[in-house]
């Protein structure tokens, strides 16, 4: 953790703060939006064509603990 506050008693970690954790549960796993890649070079008989979806875990924090 870099910083933890609660209410005017903020402290900041050089770099993180020792014992500091975040409690969270996962929500759902899923797939992103679909990116379409397409390379094509004029008259060089060139083409490519690629996708890419970026997987992620959605989370819910529960509590941060400092």
């Amino acid at each position: 953790m870099l910083l933890v506050g609660d209410g005017d008693a903020v402290r900041v970690g050089k770099p993180t703060i020792e014992g500091a954790s975040v409690q969270a549960t996962v929500v759902a796993h899923g797939r992103g939006p679909k990116v379409e890649i397409f390379k094509m070079r004029r008259r060089k008989n060139y083409r490519r064509h690629q996708g890419h979806r970026q997987g992620f875990t959605e989370l819910k924090i529960d509590g941060i603990s400092g």
